[in-house]
């Protein structure tokens, strides 16, 4: 017995000292820039060694070597094929399978270490995966996407939120997946708090599912987010995200406050579009007509504020016919009648109608404002000119 075990002890002794010696010669290959013949020798290593963390730490030295080689020949070859084109992926797996084996494992001199080596991968997978994204080729863009992202938080960099924010971009916009979108923009904003695209993305999708709490989450985490690191169309998005909140939870003053300042922040005709679109659909009619009033008076010819106010009368007029439906369902007849046969009616009706064809005279390629404007021409007894009916129809077999 003591024999067999002098044996087995004098064998792990071979075998280790057998991958020192092959390790140490993949180093040497190395250092006179011979990373092909390294491959050779570490490839014979891993396959005599394959749960030696410093053979598969070579191993990751070797192929990044090979990967930046193509690298250099593309730069001065563009027509150049890759000799080595899974290079990047075998090193970092490399560098991912020595840490699981020994996470105190050391790199011989002048080589990377198995956590300097995998963010040294980082920046080349995000780079992959936009190729791939260019491509169309969404699952593999993906995976280097996740890739780069797990690669830079080894880094502590804040570039994951960029790489989680890629991925889930992926996720939503041609996967269809959201709840996997949710969780890659969630992990953009944990690995970066002040990351206001992930948390902008992350609100609109607690919207959509109705889920103020979290919408609230995401509002607080906007607007602790310091305003100067904001460039200025990120921040009117802000502004705007608040609006629709403080409209989803009838927070009437909040909302008002929060327009008065964006409008103090920017002036623009978009700003004054957005600001009116949710005043009006709050019902804040008056305030919503001042603010596009005033604009107007400096932009006449504007496409978007012309057609807000139509909008703005619209929503007027279909409050008047929601209050006479209620008073029909509470049988309340002759007020019904005497309600939509109201002058303030015929005049929101008209007024949606002046609107709505000012701006369909600026610009008759919108979809939204032609059908009202059709809806409105039927209701006055209007004509409705075989143009706007071609225009609209058009569109509609678009989309």
């Amino acid at each position: 017995m003591k024999k067999l075990t002098l044996l087995f002890a004098a064998l792990m002794v071979s075998v280790t000292v057998f991958a020192q010696t092959c390790v140490d010669d993949a180093w040497q290959c190395l250092r006179q820039n011979q990373a092909p013949k390294a491959k050779k020798f570490i490839e014979e290593c891993l396959a005599a060694n394959p749960d030696n963390a410093q053979v598969w730490l070579m191993r990751g030295n070797v192929y990044i070597n090979l990967y930046n080689t193509d690298q250099k020949k593309l730069k001065t070859d563009p027509n150049y094929t890759p000799r080595y084109p899974d290079a990047l992926q075998i090193a970092n797996e490399s560098f991912v399978k020595a840490l699981s084996l020994d996470p105190k494992v050391q790199p011989k001199s002048g080589m990377l270490g198995a956590i300097d080596g995998q963010k040294l991968c980082a920046e080349p997978f995000y780079d992959l995966g936009n190729s791939y994204l260019k491509k169309g080729d969404y699952q593999k863009a993906l995976d280097n996407f996740l890739v780069a992202a797990k690669n830079y938080e080894l880094a502590k960099s804040s570039n994951a939120s960029l790489a989680y924010y890629s991925a889930a971009a992926i996720y939503k916009e041609n996967l269809k997946d959201n709840d996997n979108a949710k969780k890659m923009f969630a992990k953009s904003v944990s690995a970066n708090p002040n990351f206001i695209y992930g948390i902008i993305e992350l609100y609109y999708m607690y919207m959509d599912d109705k889920d103020t709490v979290n919408c609230g989450k995401m509002i607080d985490k906007m607007l602790a987010v310091p305003a100067e690191k904001l460039p200025k169309d990120v921040k009117s998005g802000v502004y705007e995200a608040q609006m629709s909140y403080y409209s989803m939870l009838n927070d009437e003053a909040k909302l008002m406050a929060t327009c008065d300042s964006a409008l103090a922040f920017d002036s623009s005709e978009e700003m004054v579009a957005r600001c009116a679109n949710y005043l009006s659909n709050y019902k804040a009619f008056q305030k919503a007509e001042d603010i596009i009033k005033n604009a107007l008076a400096a932009n006449p010819g504007s496409y978007k504020l012309n057609e807000q106010m139509g909008y703005l009368f619209y929503e007027r007029m279909h409050a008047i016919e929601d209050q006479v439906a209620a008073l029909q369902k509470e049988k309340k007849w002759n007020e019904a009648i005497a309600l939509k046969g109201s002058p303030e009616l015929k005049e929101m009706t008209e007024k949606a109608h002046e609107w709505c064809q000012k701006a369909y005279n600026i610009d008759a390629d919108h979809l939204d404002n032609n059908k009202r404007l059709r809806e409105l021409k039927v209701k006055l007894q209007l004509e409705v000119p075989q143009e706007l009916n071609d225009k609209i129809n058009a569109r509609m077999h678009q989309n």
